[in-house]
């Protein structure tokens, strides 16, 4: 059974021209709801698309990724950490 997953911005270091606290990412499969998501940064996205990739999915319970409570984007200077939700879709 596929999720819907939704990455939602907790924390933001440093100036990121993109994220506040707050803006949401929602991911059914492999779509980008766009109705439900702010904007989209393309480094943000191909940085979290491996766990994006096992989140979506329905996985044993005991499978690392569903313990998977953070995600951070992969800016150096300034990361962006967004929690992880899962819905069953």
């Amino acid at each position: 059974m596929p999720y819907r997953v939704i990455l939602t911005v907790v924390e933001s270091r440093g100036d990121c021209p993109y994220y506040k606290v707050g803006d949401k990412i929602v991911f059914e499969e492999a779509e980008i709801v766009k109705e439900k998501s702010g904007k989209l940064c393309l480094y943000a996205i191909v940085g979290m698309a491996p766990y994006l990739t096992a989140l979506c999915r329905d996985t044993p319970q005991e499978d690392w990724i569903n313990r998977k409570e953070v995600i951070q984007c992969p800016d150096v200077n300034r990361p962006v950490i967004f929690k992880v939700e899962r819905e069953r879709i």
